[in-house]
C-alpha cells in the first residue's frame, strides 16, 4: 500500500510540473495579447504595473502603456518573483529600476510609486540600505 501511495503522489508531482512548468525566478519576460497577437514584452522593459479594477497597466520605459484584463493578483503570478515587489494594493514595481526611496514613496525617474504601510517593511527588505530605516 505505501508503494502505491509513492507512485500517485509521483504521478501527481511529475503532472504538476507538467501543466505548471514555469520556474518564475528564471524568466524573463511575458507574453502579453494585444489586439490579435501576442507581444513579448521583456521584465527589464516594464518600470511597473498598476492595477485598475480587473485590468492592470503595464508602465515600460519606452513610454508605452499597455493595459491586460487581468487583476493585479493574477498578473503577479506571472512574474518574476527576484525583480518585482508588490508595494501597494495598487502597485507592483520592478526593483532594477528604482531610483530613490523617500519616506513612503519610490521613485522610477519621473514617476512617483506609494508605498503603502502594509507593504513597507517587506518591499524595503529587498533593496540593499545602508542607514536607518525609519
Amino acid at each position: 500500500m505505501n508503494t502505491l501511495n509513492l507512485e500517485d503522489r509521483m504521478v501527481r508531482e511529475i503532472d504538476t510540473k507538467v501543466l505548471n512548468p514555469v520556474d518564475n525566478s528564471t524568466m524573463d519576460s511575458i507574453f502579453i495579447k494585444i489586439q490579435d497577437r501576442f507581444r513579448k514584452i521583456l521584465f527589464n522593459d516594464i518600470l511597473y504595473i498598476e492595477a485598475s479594477g480587473s485590468y492592470c497597466n503595464f508602465y515600460l520605459q519606452t513610454g508605452d502603456k499597455i493595459i491586460v484584463t487581468y487583476s493585479l493578483a493574477d498578473t503577479i503570478q506571472h512574474l518574476s518573483e527576484v525583480l518585482f515587489i508588490r508595494v501597494h494594493r495598487s502597485f507592483v514595481i520592478n526593483k532594477k529600476h528604482v531610483t530613490g526611496y523617500v519616506g513612503n514613496i519610490f521613485y522610477m525617474g519621473e514617476h512617483i510609486i506609494p508605498i503603502g504601510r502594509q507593504y513597507k517593511k517587506e518591499a524595503l527588505s529587498r533593496f540593499n540600505i545602508l542607514g536607518i530605516i525609519s
